[in-house]
C-alpha cells in the first residue's frame, strides 16, 4: 500500500512538472515576440544617416579647385606642388608643370638639367640631376611658405618665423643679428633632405626657394 502511495505520489509529481513546463513554454514564446519586434525597428533609422553623409560631398569640389593654379601653392620645406626635392625629371614632366629649357634634353643621363615654371619666365627656375633628380626649385607668383613668407616680406618677419635661420657663407663677416642682405637658410624640418633659401636685400625678401641638403649643380 505504501508502494502505491510512493508510485502515485510520483507519477502526481511528473504530471506537475509537465504542467509547469507547459506553463513555461508560452511565457517564453510571449518573451520572444517583443524582442525581435524592436530589433527591426533601428534599421529603418539608420537610411537617413546614408542619406546625411552624401550630402556633405558636394562641399569637396572648392577644396580641391584653390590648388589648381601653381602660382597660389604653398611652399613647403621639400616641395612646391606636386614638385619634390629629390623627385626625378620625368616625374616632373608628368606633372605638366614644368618646360625643359632649350637644348637641355638630350643631356646626358647624369648631366644637370634646367626648367622653369610652364607659363613662366625661365628666371622662374629649377634645376635637375640625372642621378639625385631635383636639386633646387625657385618659386613665384603668390607661393608663399606655410608661416606666410614670399618676396617681398620683412627680414623681421622672416626672422620671427625661422629664430634658427643661419646665413650662407660669403665672406660677409657681419654679424648674423645684424645682417640685412644676403641668402638665409632655414632648415625647417630636420632630417627631410631640404632647406629653405631666403635672399634677403636691405631688409627685404626678394626670391624663396627650396634647395636639397645634397650639393650639385647649382651654388
Amino acid at each position: 500500500m505504501h508502494r502505491l502511495a510512493q508510485i502515485f505520489g510520483a507519477t502526481t509529481l511528473v504530471v506537475l512538472a509537465a504542467a509547469c513546463s507547459n506553463t513555461t513554454t508560452p511565457g517564453a514564446q510571449a518573451t520572444s515576440a517583443p524582442t525581435t519586434a524592436p530589433t527591426t525597428a533601428p534599421a529603418t533609422s539608420a537610411t537617413p544617416t546614408a542619406s546625411a553623409s552624401s550630402s556633405a560631398s558636394p562641399a569637396a569640389p572648392p577644396a580641391e579647385a584653390a590648388h589648381t593654379d601653381p602660382a597660389g601653392f604653398t611652399i613647403k620645406p621639400d616641395h612646391i606642388g606636386p614638385l619634390k626635392i629629390g623627385m626625378s625629371l620625368k616625374a616632373a614632366k608628368a606633372t605638366g608643370l614644368i618646360v625643359v629649357n632649350d637644348g637641355q634634353d638630350t643631356a646626358g643621363p647624369e648631366a644637370c638639367v634646367s626648367a622653369h615654371w610652364k607659363g613662366q619666365s625661365d628666371e622662374d627656375w629649377m634645376i635637375f640631376n640625372g642621378k639625385h633628380g631635383l636639386r633646387a626649385i625657385d618659386s613665384f607668383g603668390g607661393q608663399k611658405t606655410p608661416e606666410g613668407i614670399k618676396p617681398g616680406s620683412s627680414l623681421a618677419s622672416v626672422r620671427k618665423a625661422y629664430p634658427q635661420l643661419t646665413w650662407r657663407v660669403d665672406g660677409d663677416e657681419t654679424p648674423a643679428a645684424k645682417r640685412t642682405s644676403g641668402d638665409a637658410l632655414v632648415d625647417a624640418v630636420k632630417g627631410d633632405g631640404a632647406h629653405y633659401r631666403i635672399n634677403v636685400q636691405k631688409s627685404k625678401v626678394v626670391y624663396v626657394q627650396v634647395e636639397s641638403d645634397r650639393p650639385g649643380c647649382y651654388e
